[in-house]
This record gives structure tokens, C-alpha cells and sequence, in this order.
């Protein structure tokens, strides 16, 4: 019991520095009403996945508007990780329900604090708007490499093979030709092709709570120094959030999640 208060203090202590380096966003809605904890979970991951599917076919290279907006400069970086922190930001969501990540094993740490990852042997059942890791090497560990949004409930039956199917950014288009689309596809979860680690499911319901296209003014107050700068703490915040998770595990001797 102890162990779970000492993780949780830990975790509120993250989320206040991360509130505090963190410049503040404002939101406005169209047309929006007060909603209910499952609406407005509802609300917000149809929103992310809409957000999603509008840029299916987006093709360009390892500069593009989604490592602009992360970095607040022309800097080459692998993407899909934050094609899924971008998503958030535009559904009013991001380090409330996602978090502003440019690493797979940053982000899954950042779910794992809060209790909200899932490993695919815990027999969770996704939801649309969940976040899936893939270990797109497929050599039989948990590493992750590549992330998604989940776009449907649950697992579906795909050319004979159990799947599940999500929309990612740096990923191959569907005839696997390079490696830097946004593409939805249905990712095996079964067989000697299975790529799925884990899900999280995050926490929607902590969003604006409200209904109507969400649009947030922040990237147009803030220049690219201040981008930039941003993008190191969130880094510093990655490698303190890691620091916590493995010292943890070290000195209790077990598997928290």
C-alpha cells in the first residue's frame, strides 16, 4: 500500500513541474456544451481520431509541420510519436490525456506512472482513441518503436488474422513503400507477424470537457526559441519520469505494471 501512495506522490510532483514548464495553452470551442465523464471521453477520442484520418496520405520527409511544431525548428527527427502528441494538441488533449513526447518508450513510461498502460498479455480489450505500441521488429520482447491511435473498437478479423486497426505518422503506405506517411492500417496481434506490446487508454475525460472543434493558440503565441526550449524540458521531464520508473522497480524488486 505504501508503494502506491510514494507512486503517486511522485506522479503529482511530475505533473505540477510539467504544469509549470509547460507554456499555457488557451482553448476555444464552437458550439460546446458541458458534458458527462463518458461523454466527453467519447467526445474527445472520435474527435483525435477524426483529427487523425485528416491527414492520412500526408507524405514527407523527417522535417515536416509535425517536428516544426515539436521542436519549433527545422530539426530531423522520427515522428510518429509525436504525429500522436500533435493529434492531442489539436483536440485540446495534450499532457492532460497524452503527453508531448517525441520517444515511444517516453510516452509508454509517462502511461505507465498514471497506471493507464495495458501489455498485451493482460487480455485488455482496446477502445477507439486508445494509444497502441508496436514493436515493428517483431524479435519477441516488449521494446517499442512505432505508435498509433487506435480507429476501432476492439480486435477484427483481417485477411484471416486477428488485428487491430490504427493511424500512425512515419509509417509506410499500404503498398509498404517508405517509411514516412500517414497511413490507418490493421496490425496483427496473433502470429508469427504480431507487432502489438501494449495499450493505454488514456484519460480523455480530463480534457476541456466540451463539445465542438477545439483550437488552441499557444504555437501562435510562442516563437521557435521558445518552442525549442520547450521541447528540452519535456525532454528532461522524459529522462526524470525514466529515472523514477526504473529506480522504482530496482528497489521494490517487482513488475509495477
Amino acid at each position: 500500500m505504501k508503494r502506491k501512495y510514494i507512486l503517486q506522490f511522485f506522479s503529482v510532483f511530475l505533473a505540477i513541474l510539467i504544469f509549470f514548464i509547460n507554456p499555457v495553452s488557451s482553448y476555444a470551442a464552437e458550439n460546446y456544451t458541458l458534458n458527462s465523464v463518458e461523454e466527453t471521453r467519447k467526445a474527445v477520442s472520435d474527435e483525435i481520431v477524426e483529427i487523425a484520418k485528416a491527414e492520412i496520405g500526408f507524405y514527407e520527409s523527417d522535417i515536416n509541420k509535425f517536428t516544426d511544431w515539436y521542436y519549433g525548428r527545422n530539426t530531423e527527427s522520427s515522428w510518429c510519436c509525436i504525429f500522436v502528441s500533435w493529434c492531442a494538441a489539436q483536440a485540446g488533449v495534450v499532457d492532460s490525456a497524452i503527453p508531448q513526447r517525441a520517444s515511444c518508450d517516453a510516452m509508454r513510461t509517462w502511461f505507465r506512472l498514471r497506471n493507464e498502460y495495458y501489455p498485451i498479455d493482460s487480455f485488455y480489450i482496446p477502445q477507439k482513441g486508445d494509444i497502441v505500441f508496436y514493436n515493428v521488429d517483431v524479435d519477441g520482447t516488449d521494446n517499442v518503436n512505432h505508435v498509433e491511435i487506435v480507429t476501432e473498437n476492439g480486435y477484427l478479423l483481417y485477411n484471416d488474422t486477428i488485428c487491430v486497426r490504427s493511424i500512425g505518422g512515419n509509417t509506410s503506405n499500404l503498398n509498404y513503400q517508405g517509411s514516412q506517411y500517414v497511413m490507418e492500417k490493421y496490425r496483427p496481434v496473433d502470429g508469427p507477424k504480431a507487432q502489438v506490446v501494449g495499450f493505454c487508454h488514456p484519460s480523455y475525460e480530463k480534457g476541456e470537457q466540451l463539445i465542438g472543434k477545439i483550437n488552441t493558440y499557444s504555437d501562435k503565441m510562442r516563437n521557435e526559441n521558445m518552442k525549442y526550449i520547450h521541447s528540452k524540458f519535456i525532454s528532461l521531464i522524459s529522462y526524470l519520469e525514466s529515472i523514477w520508473y526504473d529506480i522504482f522497480n530496482v528497489f521494490y524488486n517487482t513488475k509495477l505494471f
